[in-house]
């Protein structure tokens, strides 16, 4: 004969043991939606980063790099003209300023546009985002 009833655990310390290694559902349920909650803080935490930090940063590397870029060519112009350079060596510095306006502008086209007007001022354009 087949009986597929188990005899009932009497041991308490057993019953407490199994509940430590077996948590009931409402507790699992519990725990992740606190954990779904904390990834989303965490995320938003991290789109503030991007949308604060990050653009400003881009910002302060654009205007130092357009200025050593502006002051550079216009040195480079000045000993073109007065015959210390050969061409060939103006050229190659010349493409070596634009190295790092390439960056930021690549870092402006994820992020958002910094407009830098010649009065000082500046307006940043934000990047509408891209779905993924």
């Amino acid at each position: 004969m087949n009986d597929n009833q188990l005899p009932p655990i009497a041991d308490e310390r057993l019953i407490a043991a199994m509940k430590a290694v077996n948590p009931p559902v409402e507790k699992l349920m519990a725990d992740r939606l606190a954990l779904r909650q904390e990834m989303r803080q965490a995320k938003d935490e991290l789109e503030r980063v991007r949308h604060h930090l990050i653009p400003r940063y881009i910002g302060i590397v654009k205007a130092i790099a357009l200025g050593a870029a502006t002051l550079a060519l216009i040195a480079l112009a000045l000993a073109l003209f007065k015959g210390l350079f050969e061409v060939k060596t103006t050229a190659t510095l010349f493409a070596s300023l634009l190295l790092p306006i390439w960056f930021v502008d690549h870092a402006e086209k994820q992020f958002g546009r910094w407009v830098l007007h010649r009065n000082g001022t500046a307006k940043y354009i934000e990047q509408p985002k891209r779905k993924r």
